[in-house]
């Protein structure tokens, strides 16, 4: 009886006319073709799709990381500084508190970001002067306390009552040598607040601790919640303001152009661009600040649009038809304006 496997390798010695198998690691040839080159396998090739994204993500992400310094930012800085200082001065005491309620974009977040980093780049070890907080719209006190918590690094930050969590968060607090809290409202959508009846409480509890001052950053769908509570509000400074810019007002129109020019030199200096775009050229600052409704975040998200569209298509610069397209398809798409003003320069 013959074995199948001998019949198999019956004139075993004879090469196939299209080339022999190659074994693990060899370079032979395959059907007659080359070896392949697989140094290079994980970069994608030369004007493959996958090249232009990485080059659009490298692009967006620059733009992304763009911090543009205003006037009214660091008046809001001065404010955060004013109340800070204030609670040195009164530890032990009942705290004050401020606010600031903005439309979506303002650059409410990014100014608390760039406070906290600039005083906590001072801090010693274990130490945090400013602690900067992102709460949910749940509006529960328990999240607050958690959050915070957790910022501070406490690896049981979900464990406890909410009274223990209370506790234990003024105590990481003092440990902490925290200064000031800010406390950040995440807006996800619709037209609830959180800051309702629980966080409004707790911020009571917090001020009346005598620890820290608190801050909280919000929409304007927090104003009227405020409002109500007028045994909170007697404990607040006034209001601070970092709204929409006015083409009309001068010393708004003063602020925008600034931010045009400065936009536009960074985004050569930063070597996302190869030419200025010419953002200050008159007719289109005006038609700009009305295509994002004088909003700093709005006017980042149209940029950061036409330059991933010039990158799409190959370009190092931006010009007028890909700041048009920007506003028709990220402005006026996700309804901020009705209409591209651009389209009337």
């Amino acid at each position: 009886m013959t074995d199948s496997s001998t019949k198999k390798n019956t004139g075993a010695g004879t090469a196939p006319a299209t080339g022999t198998v190659p074994g693990r690691g060899s370079k032979a040839r395959v059907n007659g073709s080359p070896p392949r080159d697989t140094r290079d396998a994980g970069a994608p090739r030369r004007g493959s799709l996958a090249a232009r994204s990485r080059r659009v993500g490298t692009a967006v992400a620059a733009v992304r990381r763009l911090r543009l310094p205003e006037p009214r930012q660091l008046e809001i800085h001065a404010e955060f500084d004013e109340i800070r200082l204030t609670g040195l001065e009164m530890k032990g005491m009942p705290m004050l508190g401020m606010t600031l309620f903005e439309v979506t974009g303002a650059g409410k977040t990014t100014t608390a970001e760039e406070y906290a980093r600039r005083v906590n780049a001072e801090d010693g070890e274990g130490q945090v002067s400013v602690l900067h907080i992102r709460l949910d719209n749940s509006g529960t006190a328990r999240s607050l306390y958690v959050e915070m918590l957790a910022a501070l690094g406490d690896g049981f930050a979900l464990n406890g009552t909410e009274h223990s969590l209370r506790r234990r968060t003024l105590d990481a607090l003092r440990d902490a040598g925290t200064e000031l809290v800010i406390i950040d409202e995440s807006h996800h959508g619709g037209k609830r607040s959180g800051f309702g009846g629980e966080i409004t409480s707790s911020v009571k509890l917090l001020l009346d601790g005598g620890v820290v001052p608190v801050a909280l950053l919000g929409t304007e769908e927090a104003v009227p919640v405020f409002a109500k509570d007028l045994e909170l509000s007697g404990r607040l400074t006034a209001p601070c303001s970092l709204g929409r810019l006015e083409w009309h007002d001068d010393y708004d129109r003063e602020i925008w152009l600034g931010l045009l020019d400065n936009l536009d030199a960074r985004l050569v200096e930063d070597g996302i661009l190869t030419k200025r775009i010419g953002l200050t050229e008159p007719g289109l600052d005006r038609a700009l600040i009305e295509a994002t409704n004088g909003v700093i975040g709005q006017l980042m998200g149209t940029i950061r649009t036409a330059v991933r569209n010039a990158v799409r298509d190959g370009r190092d610069v931006v010009t007028r038809e890909d700041l048009i397209i920007a506003v028709d398809v990220w402005n006026v798409g996700h309804q901020f304006v009705r209409h591209n003003p651009l389209r009337e320069v």
